[in-house]
């Protein structure tokens, strides 16, 4: 379980990457990103398309990190949909920035 954090500020954009499991192991990775997020940040790019399985506790640290986006503009997207993120049971921030 892993996520690698690429800050592009000449683009306004964060990127992260999520490898193998989106669960509470993350925890600690998902809040220092939420570090960059500031008011020049424009999206952040969620690349899921690693992730072997999704628990609860890994979504719950997706709505922290949307929150924290939400409250300066940025956008969120997330691509990699082929992870077993059940769109019909996201909650509506994190399914509305899911790209197939």
């Amino acid at each position: 379980m892993s996520l690698n954090v690429a800050h592009y500020p000449e683009e306004d954009r964060l990127d992260l990457t999520i490898e193998g499991n989106l669960d509470l192991t993350l925890t600690n990775q998902i809040v220092d990103a939420c570090k960059f997020v500031d008011s020049g940040l424009a999206v952040c790019v969620i690349d899921a398309s690693r992730v072997t399985r999704v628990f609860d506790s890994g979504l719950a640290l997706l709505m922290l990190l949307s929150n924290r986006l939400s409250q300066f503009g940025a956008r969120l997207v997330i691509i990699g949909n082929d992870t077993g993120l059940k769109l019909d049971t996201l909650p509506t921030p994190l399914r509305l920035a899911v790209c197939a």
